[in-house]
């Protein structure tokens, strides 16, 4: 896991408001009506992707450096996993909102204090490229585990962390929809130890180094 310097970026606090792609570094990532407004936006008919080369890893360590003040509060020790660099032809502001939405749902209901994690990883499966968020919490059973891509659901059992706010229920339908219009599944696993969940976003192809 890799520590990870504030200056990454230059300017880490505008990164909450472009992922709402409000331009509001207040934005709270669990605002309903922010939420609702990302999902109105993923409409195909209503917001054409702007492609670009898009580094997963440096992705992956903003993430961590926006939520770093939030996680050592809440006492989980965040991190990025950088096993191999990746890059793919993505919408910047769209990865922007489906990272901030995993990382924010891990977050808020993993418990906090020691042994507590989330890690942000990034890797090549057979040559795809995989974002993922992985944490060491309650996690999802299996058989819910489709489900809690319905807008609005939200599992029988689910529970923030202490002093968390439970989420609307609409993270990962936001996730899911940006993934699709990427061509990229969404994959729901155990976490790295057998505990907790592992949301993994796996890439149909990657660019390569050179022509990144």
């Amino acid at each position: 896991v890799l520590n990870v310097s504030r200056s990454i970026l230059g300017q880490p606090w505008r990164w909450r408001g472009m992922a709402a792609g409000t331009g509001d570094p207040g934005f709270r990532p669990d605002d309903l009506v922010g939420q609702l407004l990302q999902l109105s936006r993923l409409d195909p008919k209503a917001y054409a992707l702007r492609l670009e080369r898009v580094a997963l890893h440096e992705l992956a360590r903003s993430a961590v450096e926006l939520f770093s003040l939030r996680a050592e509060h809440e006492r989980i020790d965040l991190g990025a996993d950088v096993r191999q660099e990746a890059w793919v032809e993505a919408d910047r502001a769209q990865l922007y909102i489906l990272l901030n939405n995993l990382v924010e749902n891990a977050l808020r209901y993993t418990p906090g204090g020691e042994g507590s994690v989330v890690d942000v990883r990034v890797d090549l499966r057979e040559g795809r490229p995989l974002l993922c968020v992985a944490d060491n919490g309650p996690g999802i059973p299996a058989p819910e585990r489709e489900r809690v891509f319905d807008r609005f659901y939200r599992g029988e059992n689910t529970q923030a962390s202490e002093g968390g706010s439970v989420g609307s229920g609409l993270g990962l339908a936001i996730v899911k929809a940006i993934a699709d219009r990427h061509e990229a599944v969404v994959k729901l696993e155990d976490g790295p130890s057998g505990q907790g969940l592992m949301v993994c976003v796996e890439f149909a192809a990657g660019l390569s180094p050179a022509s990144a």
